[in-house]
């Protein structure tokens, strides 16, 4: 195919190396074709370049060498369209998707997991679908902690979530998973009594439960900066406020 993608943004060089052999386009034209506005590339391109740089864009979505929201949003209807794809195809992409979201759960932090599931849910303009996939004991601790992450955030009434996934309710499918992670939540509290992030999460839940508003006092920007520094417990993160604030 002749591609015809905008010439502020490529060159005609570059333009070639996309069209040609898959192998030999450089990461970065790789990344950056996925990363377009949906008005970019025609329709036909969309779908032709994602069918032959899935493999390599999905990897680096696992590798978080890209912007994985902004990424996987071109996966969605109004760009290369996964759903109109064959059924093989459309699989295939689907199971590798669920294979990062399986390795992100319990590795990535919870802001970078819901960012990964933000852009999965732009693919089929449906969350529910990527919730399904957070099963399996080996994601148990995931599953915790992002029961902790959404029962905090919904106490709080935080629902800005998603960055590139546009839906005017993002609080029903996380509210019914969150309900649905509970059992394993108190299943895996019960099998691990030191572990503070399963208590908290069950402290929220008792409280989302009564109405109750949250006990924790607000941690603003300085929540995903304690996450990368790797949950040190001198933060103080999440000890009930005594206050009203």
């Amino acid at each position: 195919m002749e591609l015809t993608g905008c010439s502020y943004c490529y060159t005609a060089d570059e333009l070639e190396v996309l069209a040609g052999d898959p192998a030999l386009a450089p990461d970065d034209l790789v990344g950056e074709f996925a990363r377009e506005p949906s008005d970019h590339w025609e329709l036909e391109e969309w779908r032709w370049l994602w069918r032959r740089y899935a493999h390599r864009v999905i990897a680096m979505v696992g590798a978080q060498a890209v912007d994985v929201g902004l990424t996987l949003q071109s996966l969605g209807r109004h760009s290369a369209d996964l759903s109109s794809w064959p059924d093989d195809e459309r699989r295939a992409v689907d199971d590798a998707l669920g294979s990062v979201l399986a390795y992100a759960l319990g590795r990535w932090s919870t802001y970078d997991l819901v960012q990964l599931l933000g852009g999965l849910a732009c693919v089929y303009d449906d969350l529910r679908p990527w919730l399904a996939r957070l099963d399996g004991p080996a994601g148990e601790v995931g599953v915790v902690h992002l029961a902790l992450r959404w029962t905090t955030d919904l106490l709080w009434e935080d629902h800005d979530w998603f960055t590139w996934w546009f839906t005017d309710d993002p609080v029903t499918p996380v509210r019914e998973w969150v309900d649905g992670a509970r059992p394993r939540v108190e299943r895996f509290a019960a099998a691990n009594p030191g572990c503070k992030t399963a208590r908290d999460a069950l402290i929220a839940y008792d409280h989302l439960d009564q109405g109750l508003p949250n006990p924790w006092s607000y941690p603003g920007a300085g929540w995903d900066r304690w996450q990368r520094m790797g949950l040190p417990g001198s933060y103080g993160w999440l000890t009930p406020s005594t206050g009203s604030g």
